[in-house]
């Protein structure tokens, strides 16, 4: 929140508010002159297991990650770090970006999100002749 609060126009800037209290999964945030990219690490998982939406200009990214692996109710875990719950992290997207063209991919536990950016319209000049 630190950064946020330093730096108020990066949402604008990047087109992604990425400030969010939740941590998981973790992601990294790419901004390339004609896109947004985010990568993320969600180990465990298949295709199947994600679900990405935009609703009302924000994106989420929500999943089912089941205990597979687990004590499957025979053993007693002396330490736990595996993440094996729900998880949701959503991202507030600005209005220059394409929604209708997000692509996304996920390969080797790595989940790879493409936002486009539209493109910049000059403003136009409107020359006003003087009587």
């Amino acid at each position: 929140q630190v950064i946020a609060k330093q730096f108020p126009s990066l949402s604008d800037e990047f087109g992604v508010d990425f400030f969010s209290k939740s941590s998981y999964p973790r992601v990294d945030v790419i901004d390339y002159k004609d896109k947004i990219q985010i990568n993320s690490e969600i180990p465990g998982l298949s295709k199947k297991d994600i679900n990405i939406e935009v609703k009302d200009k924000v994106l989420t990214i929500s999943g089912t990650k089941n205990d597979k692996a687990g004590n499957n109710g025979n053993g007693t875990y002396l330490y736990k770090e595996l993440k094996h719950s729900s998880f949701r992290r959503s991202f507030t997207l600005n209005k220059n970006l394409k929604l209708e063209d997000i692509d996304a991919k996920f390969a080797d536990g790595i989940l790879e999100i493409t936002i486009p950016k539209l493109e910049k319209v000059e403003d136009e000049v409107l020359k006003i002749n003087i009587k």
